[in-house]
Order: C-alpha cells, then structure tokens, then sequence
C-alpha cells in the first residue's frame, strides 16, 4: 500500500466510523435498543479516538508539502486495514451479542449490561490505539528529514 493510500484510507475510515456509529448510537433509543442516555455515554467512549484521527488529518493537509515517510509498503497495508476491519467486525458483533441479549423476549436474567458493553467497546479501541494510531502519526506528522549539511554557526550570511 503506498503511503497517500493509507492516509485515504484512515480518513474515509474514520469518517464513515464516526458518521456509522454516531448515527447507530444517536437512533439507538428510538429502536429501544440502548436508553439515554447510556447511547451518549457509548458515543463518549468510541467517538474521540476516530475524531482525533481526522483531526490529524485536517492539521497535516495545511503543514505544506507531504514529508519523506520510510516505510515498509509491504506490511503498511495489513496494519492500516486490518485493525479497521477487526474494529468494525469486533463492534458489529459486540452491537448484535447485545442487542440479542437484551432482546423483549430474552429470559431474564440473560442481559447484558451497558457496563459490558461499554468495556467490550473499549477492547476493541485498544487494537486501534495499538496499532492505528502510531501509524497515524507517523504518517501525518512524520518528522521532516534534516538537511545533509548542519548549519554553520561560523558562517555569517
């Protein structure tokens, strides 16, 4: 994966993660699938990790002229869609456990609580913190290469 291509690829990431599962969670007590404001608490949780990563983005694209990023292109691409993927696969499926869980005709006492929802949630952006955001930051805001020549603090201009 070339390196524009994983910074496309963390943005439309996180711009359709933030829009999926701040809609979900925002409808979420219209379909009585979580109450308020335990939906706002889960948003809190999920939200600012994806908008951090746009927030990076936005600051990269007024700093000038994309730096020189060494990178390993050959494993770049597993590491910058698979932790996407699994979170979504992790969260899909954390959502649907729940939702079955908690269903009206569920026997009692087969619940899940919020609070495990909430931590099941926060697993599954401890991959990303892992891995998404060290990649993030590198390529975003990898430090620019220093010239060949040091300055000579002899030399008067």
């Amino acid at each position: 994966m070339k390196i524009d291509t994983a910074r496309s690829f963390i943005i439309w990431g996180s711009l359709g993660i933030t829009a999926g599962q701040g809609l979900f969670l925002l409808m979420a007590p219209i379909f009585d699938f979580l109450k308020y404001p335990h939906n706002l608490d889960l948003l809190q949780v999920v939200g600012p990790v994806f908008l951090g990563y746009l927030g990076t983005a936005c600051a990269f694209i007024f700093k000038g002229p994309s730096p020189e990023v060494p990178v390993n292109e050959k494993f770049l691409g597993p590491l910058v869609v698979g932790p996407i993927v699994l979170y979504v696969l992790y969260v899909g499926t954390a959502f649907a456990v729940f939702g079955y869980a908690n269903r009206e005709i569920a026997p009692i006492g087969t619940g899940i609580p919020v609070s495990v929802l909430s931590r099941e949630l926060s697993i599954a952006l401890g991959v990303l913190a892992a891995t998404t955001s060290v990649i993030n930051a590198n390529l975003f805001f990898a430090p620019r290469s220093a010239p060949n020549d040091p300055p000579n603090p002899d030399k008067r201009d």
